[in-house]
């Protein structure tokens, strides 16, 4: 035996155990590195320069082969003939490979292919390896396939997200805002950095807001559920409601747990608006198909209330001989017919005040009551009754004219007929203050008078509240028509045996024009 070499037989006792300790250490870690290489999730195999020399468990499931198909076979060949950057997956690699040789580790992303031509993209790591003299190349390969693609659906949701019109609001488990997009920005008045770490609920909302809704909303995103088409009253930075349509989505991890919410959010007030206006509007037809019926019918029974009395005094007259008799009946029946004529005029100026468009141009006070008094004249007692007509009237003012002839006539007609002609001096005064922001009219008489419990009911259709039943019941309710259609206000103060007097506030329309 040479001086050098010594067989196990010739060692001591404790050397021998020493080794056998070593050596059974050596077995157990290269089973244990041999577990982890076949038991890591990612593909690991060794190459030298030109070929594969070997590869764990995780390759062969990722690239979808054998270990015959990989050990011996270039590092380009799972590989496509150009990576993305345009060169030649040969050439890449080689430049790669050189690298690392050279000492300079390398991690990269690479385009990979499994044995049945599938591409994946991988994070590819090199790392020089130097076993006693023998240089080799440990390649780690993760395939990322499912985070590009995830990256790449973040990326078209993300475009999505600032360009559409909807706000989204992207919020953690616990509620508070992570992100926002650019149209909730627009809509709502906050940017990105006022809110984040905020719950929406701490901040849009206000006084108009359905707390019955917010708070459903809120057990149920405590519950980890979302919720689709709630729809509330939010307020924008400058405290402006709008309406606004949530819909919100729990997102979960891989064990089900609930790690962030997703809303999307739509500006509904105009949809709103619209429905609101749409009701008040089948409310308003409501109301006057309501009107319509009980004004045809107090019509026809007005209309032929006259009509039968007309009849009767003809029938009479027939056989009355005296000349005073039928004179007395003529005069009936001119009472009847002028009673007629007023229901007919009546009828005519609510269905004109009814459909006629607000026409607005500008008003001579004075022309228009001297015009109105014209065709007053030759109602009964007109001659006998005192009249004043003061106008004061400074700048131009706009409105319907129309609709104050209406005004004028009924108002001026009912100070005549409703005259208390026992009075030494029965009259009426018109008095209009008017600019050109403004009108203030006020007709006032020494007549009858209103009764207390009637001042209350005069404007509604058909009520009389004078006994002597000369009138229709339209006139005043036409009156008060008119007046709203040119965004006025009137007022009636009354005292039976004293008089009455009507205080009517008119805007100038000139925005209308």
């Amino acid at each position: 035996m040479s001086e050098d070499v010594l067989s196990r037989a010739d060692l001591p006792g404790t050397d021998l155990e020493a080794l056998h300790r070593v050596e059974e250490t050596l077995r157990r870690n290269e089973f244990r590195l041999r577990t982890l290489f076949n038991t890591a999730h990612d593909a690991i195999f060794t190459m030298d320069y030109k070929t594969f020399t070997d590869c764990n468990d995780a390759t062969l499931r990722i690239f979808q082969c054998k270990k015959e198909d990989i050990v011996g076979q270039t590092p380009y060949r799972f590989s496509p003939s150009h990576q993305p950057d345009g060169r030649t997956s040969e050439e890449a690699a080689m430049e790669k490979i050189n690298a690392v040789l050279q000492g300079e580790p390398q991690f990269f992303e690479w385009v990979h292919i499994r044995l049945d031509g599938t591409p994946f993209s991988a994070e590819v790591s090199l790392n020089r390896l130097d076993l006693e003299g023998d240089v080799q190349i440990l390649a780690i390969v993760r395939d990322i396939s499912k985070r590009k693609q995830t990256e790449q659906e973040n990326k078209r949701l993300a475009l999505v997200a600032n360009n559409t019109t909807n706000m989204v609001v992207i919020a953690n488990a616990a509620g508070e805002i992570e992100w926002v997009n650019p149209a909730f920005e627009r809509t709502t008045g906050y940017k990105l950095e006022e809110v984040i770490g905020r719950k929406p609920g701490h901040f849009l909302r206000g006084p108009k807001s359905d707390p019955e809704a917010a708070r459903k909303m809120r057990e149920q995103l405590r519950n980890g559920e979302g919720f689709k088409e709630v729809e509330l009253i939010n307020y924008t930075k400058e405290g402006k409601p709008y309406w606004v349509s949530i819909e919100v989505q729990p997102i979960r991890d891989n064990q089900g747990k609930v790690t962030q919410f997703i809303a999307i959010e739509s500006d509904i007030s105009e949809r709103k608006a619209s429905q609101q206006a749409l009701e008040e509007r089948n409310e308003e037809l409501v109301k006057i198909n309501a009107e319509l019926d009980r004004f045809v019918y107090s019509a026809s029974h007005d209309l032929r209330a006259p009509i039968s009395s007309l009849l009767g005094l003809i029938e009479v007259a027939r056989m009355e001989k005296d000349p005073q008799s039928l004179e007395r009946l003529l005069d009936l029946k001119k009472k009847s017919l002028l009673r007629l004529d007023q229901f007919i005029k009546d009828i005519v100026d609510h269905s004109r005040n009814t459909r006629l468009q607000v026409e607005v141009e500008p008003v001579n006070f004075e022309a228009l009551i001297n015009n109105a008094l014209e065709q007053l004249q030759f109602m009964d007692n007109m001659e006998r009754i005192w009249r004043v007509v003061e106008v004061n009237q400074t700048g131009t003012f706009y409105s319907a004219i129309s609709r104050l002839n209406i005004i004028f006539n009924n108002l001026l007609s009912n100070a005549i007929k409703y005259a208390d002609m026992d009075k030494e001096n029965p009259m009426f005064e018109v008095r209009v203050t008017a600019d050109d922001q403004k009108a203030e009219i006020r007709i006032s008489d020494n007549g009858e008078g209103i009764p207390e419990e009637s001042l209350t009911k005069i404007f509604d259709m058909f009520y009389r509240a004078s006994t002597k039943g000369v009138g229709s019941g339209l006139g005043l309710y036409i009156v008060k028509e008119a007046v709203e259609k040119i965004q006025g206000t009137i007022q009636v103060q009354s005292e039976p045996g004293k008089g009455t007097e009507f205080i009517l506030t008119i805007p100038s329309l000139v925005n209308q024009r």
